[in-house]
């Protein structure tokens, strides 16, 4: 359409405008109200492209929130490989343990007490001497002696050997004799072990010497 426009007057400072078409048709506007329409819609123009823009900042959120969700869903599915793999390694430790617990078994050994009398009621004569047959301690950790002796001022030595042959006082296992008789429990690392009694009094004295082990 094309057509005309021109003032066609004023009223109170306002300006009218009229605008005649081609086809002759014609009106008169106030020409202020026209200039508010347009900047009506350029208020409106700059709010749309507020919209689009904040449209626009909408989707990269949503984009980014995409993103995040990605990462979540692998990090769960991380978890749950690691969570498989913990079972698969507790399922692995208990089978070990069923499996070592089951071949394992502890048995205590059988052990045999030997008691032996290496001197029944002897009578040693004054000033005389007393030793026992030799105790063969393969195997023997540890060994107790006992017995009764009237000569209570005396002592009886230990005598320790390697091959039953050379013989050593071991003083740190003196047996003291009371009126009670004597007892002692020795901690073997020898081979073999005895006892020599010597007789210091003026008279004869009994003495009754007994060995006992587990072995």
């Amino acid at each position: 359409m094309s057509g005309i426009v021109q003032i066609v007057g004023q009223t109170g400072g306002a300006s009218y405008l009229q605008a005649v078409d081609s086809a002759g048709r014609s009106g008169v506007r106030d020409a202020d109200s026209i200039a508010q329409t347009t900047a009506v819609n350029t208020n409106l123009v700059g709010i749309d492209a507020v919209l689009d823009n904040s449209l626009i900042q909408q989707t990269s959120v949503n984009t980014n929130l995409v993103g995040i969700d990605a990462v979540l869903d692998n990090s769960l599915i991380q978890q749950t490989s690691v969570n498989t793999n913990l079972v698969t390694l507790e399922a692995s430790n208990q089978a070990i343990k069923t499996a070592v617990e089951g071949t394992l078994s502890v048995s205590s050994p059988t052990l045999t007490t030997t008691n032996t009398l290496l001197v029944n009621s002897v009578s040693v004569a004054a000033a005389g001497t007393e030793t026992t047959s030799s105790v063969d301690m393969d195997g023997v950790r540890r060994i107790s002696v006992f017995g009764f002796a009237e000569d209570t001022a005396a002592n009886i030595i230990t005598q320790v050997s390697s091959d039953d042959t050379i013989w050593y006082d071991n003083s740190e296992e003196t047996i003291y004799i009371t009126s009670d008789g004597f007892m002692k429990t020795i901690n073997n690392d020898v081979r073999y072990i005895r006892w020599k009694y010597v007789n210091g009094e003026a008279t004869a004295k009994t003495l009754t010497l007994n060995a006992s082990y587990k072995k």
